[in-house]
């Protein structure tokens, strides 16, 4: 027989386990709750028709939406990872009145919330745009940085006349701008045809070195005596190590700032490391570098690879576009 006292015990248990499953049921009901709202909110994120952007308090992005790519040209990882949004797309002359409207939303301190600018595309299409922005604080009051919304408004400005003064030079200007890339991509070919050449150089030597060596054992006499001849000569004709100042160099001016914005994105790379990444930045095969460094293409291959994890770049990311788009 149970004793009473045992059995208001197990009364009492099963009356704490019954408040215990409804509090289970509550809690999983609250949680769905929020994972639904969760996708609502970020659906209305991902699916709205502006650029919506949120800059945290030190002015790095925080969220870039999709829709950025109809505006720009450019995904939002893109504009994520890059040093900034003025210096990728604003028109140059507004850069420094972006930067400065910029620099006051984040300091709370502006009188108008909306500034006009205009951005380059990346097809290198001008369009007006208008940015209006406001701060988001927590349920506590935290500072948590601003929300921007970003709309193109290149119709309206071209039916009020206020591009027309630009559509004036707008046909000499691509001219210019056109010559001057065909200029940078030739001296590019020059550069990357020369570096292959001498690759291709260093290549053949190594080769026609180590095939005397393997025949001058199994040769007779007056063969050997040949190709000792042969050995000395081209003991004498190593490999022609490049110059990294020339093609330092080069790279600065086919890239302007490549090297300057690489060891600021990441000030723990080696010099070997900006060697290596400015290779590639030219569309070098890791064959074509180790001819060009004596070295081999395995030893090339591990240096991308210990590269890649020092940059943090993910294995869906290729190296040589992540250091095209820097």
């Amino acid at each position: 027989m149970i004793a009473v006292e045992d059995s208001e015990k197990i009364k009492k248990l099963e009356s704490q386990i019954s408040d215990l499953k409804f509090e289970l049921e509550e809690a999983r009901a609250m949680s769905q709750e929020e994972r639904q709202q969760r996708v609502f909110y970020q659906l209305i994120s991902e699916f709205a028709y502006a650029w919506e952007l949120w800059f945290d308090p030190d002015g790095s992005i925080r969220y870039c939406s999709p829709s950025c790519y109809d505006l720009t040209g450019f995904s939002s990882n893109e504009i994520i990872r890059s040093v900034s949004i003025e210096s990728l797309l604003v028109f140059e002359t507004d850069k420094v009145r972006f930067n400065e409207f910029l620099q006051g939303a984040l300091r709370q301190s502006l009188v108008s919330q909306s500034l006009e600018f205009r951005i380059m595309t990346r097809t290198k299409q001008i369009r007006w745009c208008v940015m209006n922005v406001r701060g988001v604080y927590d349920q506590q009051g935290k500072y948590l940085g601003v929300r921007a919304s970003v709309h193109d408004i290149s119709r309206i400005k071209t039916a009020m006349g206020h591009i027309s003064a630009l559509e004036k030079g707008k046909e000499f200007e691509q001219r210019n701008r056109q010559r001057l890339q065909n200029q940078l991509e030739l001296k590019d070919r020059e550069l990357v045809s020369f570096l292959l050449q001498l690759s291709q150089k260093n290549e053949l030597i190594t080769k026609v070195r180590n095939l005397v060596k393997e025949n001058v054992r199994s040769s007779s006499s007056k063969q050997k005596a040949v190709l000792d001849q042969l050995a000395k000569v081209l003991e004498a004709q190593k490999q022609v190590p490049v110059e990294w100042n020339m093609i330092e160099g080069q790279v600065e001016k086919l890239y302007p700032g490549f090297i300057e914005r690489l060891r600021k994105r990441h000030p723990n790379i080696t010099s070997k490391d900006v060697k290596l990444s400015s290779y590639i930045r030219l569309g070098l095969s890791s064959k074509d570098i180790a001819n060009l460094v004596g070295n081999t293409p395995k030893s090339i291959e591990i240096a991308r690879v210990r590269l890649r994890k020092k940059m943090r770049i993910t294995e869906n990311s290729r190296l040589s576009t992540y250091l095209f788009q820097i």
